[in-house]
């Protein structure tokens, strides 16, 4: 009876080993499968960062940008308002690995920036039968605005890189909101007449004003390519330099059109100052920014 309960612990012994041993290749297999998708194994991002540029990028890409530094009134406007001459954002971003070069993204931008906007104010006034019969002016001035971006994006790594990890292409689809802010502003007035602006008069002048605008939104669509490096600085952490080139379609005219909110005569100066706005964003066609990436 001794025999066959020591028998009995011993085969039992032998069977446990055997499952623990078992149990640890299956393991590491399963590691190394984990490990082929994503950077050591980690699937989900975290992105955190900041970007900065200035208007002479503007300038290269803006017609109107370029047109006005070329005027002397202009020029003198500027010399004045050298501290709204950068623009910033900060961004954050949700991302997964789906293959080891392969991965989606939902990113998010606040972007603080400045437009020159024209006629900022300017009514014109109809009497009872719809004739034009005064024009009160406006202002030039350079306004600050916000945008908010919120941006689906497909993230595909270059050969030999493992998302998200490396030299990474970046395509996305997304909508800008972008509004103008109220506030003190030095503004340009340059009317020989209370319809005729003319930046050469005698008349003009660079003064302090308080610009009002609508607390609406433009609305834009955006189209955009980027090129991503993230270099690795653990196993959890990730270096990110980005630059990117976009198309922000300026919508706001034909919505305003389709809703009946624009008015061409002029009358509806707030909305005009929207368009304008949607406008100066599709002129903003290259962006930088850099931040960390965490994995997860």
């Amino acid at each position: 009876m001794s025999r066959i309960i020591v028998l009995f612990i011993a085969v039992s012994f032998i069977s446990t080993v055997n499952s623990f041993a078992q149990t640890g290749k299956k393991t590491d297999v399963s590691a190394k499968k984990n490990q082929t998708t994503g950077f050591y194994g980690k699937r989900f991002t975290l992105q955190l960062g900041a970007g900065i540029n200035h208007n002479t990028i503007l300038k290269l890409g803006s017609y109107q940008e370029r047109k006005l530094r070329t005027n002397a009134y202009y020029s003198n406007y500027r010399n004045q308002i050298k501290g709204d001459q950068f623009n910033y954002n900060f961004y954050g971003s949700l991302g997964i690995v789906l293959k080891e070069r392969t991965a989606l993204s939902l990113d998010f931008n606040y972007y603080m920036g400045n437009s020159f906007l024209q006629n900022i104010g300017r009514k014109n006034l109809y009497d009872e039968f719809g004739y034009l019969y005064a024009t009160v002016g406006g202002y030039d001035a350079r306004v600050k605005y916000n945008t908010i971006r919120i941006m689906p994006r497909i993230e595909i790594g270059s050969r030999g890189s493992n998302m998200p990890t490396g030299l990474v292409n970046i395509l996305g689809l997304g909508v800008e909101l972008s509004k103008l802010k109220s506030g003190n502003y030095k503004a340009i007035t340059a009317y020989e007449s209370l319809s005729y602006y003319n930046y050469e008069s005698d008349s003009v002048s660079i003064s302090n004003q308080n610009l009002k605008f609508v607390d609406e939104f433009a609305i834009n669509l955006t189209l955009m390519y980027g090129l991503e490096y993230r270099v690795a600085i653990s196993k959890n952490i990730a270096w990110n330099f980005g630059g990117y080139a976009h198309i922000n379609i300026p919508v706001q005219a034909a919505i305003s059109d389709f809703f009946g909110t624009f008015d061409f005569s002029g009358s509806n100066n707030d909305e005009e100052q929207k368009i304008q706005l949607s406008k100066y964003r599709f002129q903003n066609l290259f962006s930088v920014r850099t931040g960390l990436v965490i994995m997860l």
